[in-house]
């Protein structure tokens, strides 16, 4: 059984943006947190060479908001394996999305991506996204300058890098998409980046597979949670809704009442009397965010949800040294907030909890909460560069996914509090990047959104994945009654707990993206057979468009040779 985690030392494989919850990148200290509570992991050994694309920083000379502009370029890095290459072949693109590029080698070295460049005798590589890695456009990062970061400015530089790159040590080759078959792969965000690169430049990539892409951005993204609701444990989820319940009781019925307040927040211990309601309450969300986190593969997936729903579920008090002290102030605290006393269960849910979080150090020092900001944003501030950084502009410029627990139905008891409400989660905004509008969600949902579709791209996505609201697989989307095909493949992986090692349903956030590394499979390791076969589709469908590919090619030539 899973109880308490120790801290595990650095994570090698760090985390990345959207493979973390919105919440846990708002406070930096319980995303430190997770990644210590990480399988300590080594990726198989792989090295690819690196390289640089000198690509344009303004590719919309005509859009005001780029203003002023610049004919400036900027080395836009990629990693390359020809390892599986014969003339001919293919170019398989895996979009790098919201993080450093080289997080992704593991889906170079051994995802389906490898699968595909070695059945098809393809070349592989991962392209950095503009303001991510090593790929800035400037020295220095400023609120001024980090304008040029968008998804269509993005979306240019893949178009550009495919219409001009000639790859080292294949200079003899012309292998531009005006050539050459190009097919990308993201997931998550980097999902929907493929997803509408192959839409918007037709002529340049011939096919995507978009995984757990988030085609439709949201505001007020509540849903976040909700497959974490229907597909988690039910115990665990029961016991996590009352507890939040209890501590919402406390602070909504009794807004007033600060000395209340006070000693549930004590009861907490830690930095946690020093909060304000918003920041405490966001800090209770730890363990479960973990929850996107988790992957089929043990060595790659995070323990910590599995040890949380223990430890919150156990009938024992696991940690009587922390609860033991505050046990009487914590029943007064749960009757007031009109549940009994007297149920020993609900109690020792809501003490382990307690415990969990105080050995966690959840509310150990930490400075990670939003502070109101006293720049002067007349004048260009300076920011930090990092993945979280430029990440959370997206989300202020066009992306949103702001998950609130207030927006949550009255008929559903919410799993974070409802006082996390949209002016609070959103209000780093104004104090990172002097931003006070809300994000242009339409420029990314001009694209399709939830409807999204297009020949030769492909939708896989998980059904327990928490941003699965944001696909075009989202309930409520009638998705089902598109027919899947090989041109618009449509796959929903469901995995059974059983079939999962940390006993929880899946799959959850691009689940088909990794694959075993050698060593694993040589210990006998197996992927669930829905991973498998998954594999298995994507190889088969992309085939069908590689085919498709040549046939167009021969019919070309026969014009080309009719007309002469």
């Amino acid at each position: 059984m899973f109880r308490s985690l120790p801290l595990l030392g650095t994570l090698i494989a760090t985390s990345l943006a959207l493979d973390s919850s919105p919440l846990e990148l708002r406070l930096p200290h319980l995303h430190h947190l997770r990644q210590l509570s990480q399988h300590s992991f080594e990726v198989e050994s792989a090295t690819f060479p690196v390289y640089n694309l000198s690509v344009p920083i303004d590719h919309f000379h005509n859009e005001s908001r780029y203003e002023p502009h610049t004919n400036a370029t900027f080395g836009l890095r990629y990693w390359l394996d020809t390892s599986h290459y014969r003339p001919g072949g293919p170019v398989f693109v895996i979009a790098a999305g919201e993080t450093d590029g080289s997080d992704r080698i593991p889906f170079l070295s051994q995802g389906v991506v490898t699968q595909l460049a070695a059945a098809y005798h393809g070349v592989g590589l991962i392209l950095e996204h503009r303001y991510y890695g090593e790929s800035y456009p400037f020295a220095n990062l400023t609120t001024e300058n980090i304008r040029f970061l968008t998804t269509e400015q993005a979306l240019a530089d893949y178009a550009y890098f495919a219409s001009n790159v000639v790859f080292p040590e294949l200079e003899h080759l012309d292998l531009t998409a005006a050539t050459t078959p190009w097919i990308a792969y993201g997931g998550s965000y980097a999902g929907a980046f493929v997803a509408f690169l192959r839409k918007l430049y037709p002529e340049v990539y011939w096919g995507a597979v978009s995984s757990s892409g988030v085609t439709e951005a949201i505001i007020d993204y509540w849903e976040y949670y909700e497959p974490i609701r229907l597909y988690g444990p039910a115990p665990c989820i029961s016991a996590l809704q009352t507890s939040v319940d209890i501590v919402d009781r406390i602070l909504i019925d009794h807004a007033d009442n600060t000395t209340l307040a006070a000693q549930l927040k004590s009861a907490f211990g830690g930095i946690a009397p020093s909060l304000g309601n918003q920041d405490f309450v966001s800090y209770l969300s730890y363990g479960l965010d973990s929850f996107q986190s988790r992957n089929w593969d043990e060595s790659v997936g995070t323990p910590l949800f599995r040890a949380f729903c223990n430890n919150i579920t156990e009938s024992q008090l696991l940690y009587p040294g922390t609860t033991d002290p505050i046990s009487t102030s914590v029943k007064q605290l749960i009757e007031i907030a009109g549940y009994s006393d007297s149920n020993t269960t609900l109690v020792t849910n809501f003490l382990n909890w307690i415990g969990f979080l105080n050995t966690s150090e959840v509310f150990a020092n930490s400075s990670s909460t939003e502070s109101s900001s006293t720049a002067d944003f007349s004048t260009p501030q300076p920011l930090t560069k990092s993945s979280g950084t430029s990440w959370n502009y997206q989300v202020c410029v066009e992306w949103g996914y702001f998950t609130t627990g207030s927006s949550v139905p009255s008929t559903i008891q919410p799993l974070i509090s409802r006082l996390l409400d949209l002016p609070y989660l959103s209000s780093f905004c104004a104090s990172q990047f002097g931003i006070s509008t809300p994000p242009d969600v339409q420029r990314i949902n001009q694209h399709g959104g939830f409807n999204f579709s297009y020949p030769r791209v492909a939708i896989i996505g998980g059904l327990a994945d928490p941003w699965r609201d944001a696909t075009p697989l989202a309930d409520g989307v009638d998705w089902e009654s598109r027919n899947s095909t090989d041109s618009e493949p449509v796959i929903l992986l469901d995995i059974p707990a059983a079939d999962v090692w940390d006993g929880v349903r899946g799959a959850v956030h691009h689940w088909d993206q990794n694959g075993l590394s050698k060593q694993e499979s040589k210990d006998g390791n197996k992927a669930p057979k829905e991973i498998v076969s998954v594999h298995k589709e994507a190889v088969r469908f992309v085939g069908v468009w590689l085919g498709e590919w040549k046939s167009s090619a021969v019919d070309e030539e026969k014009l080309y040779q009719t007309v002469l």
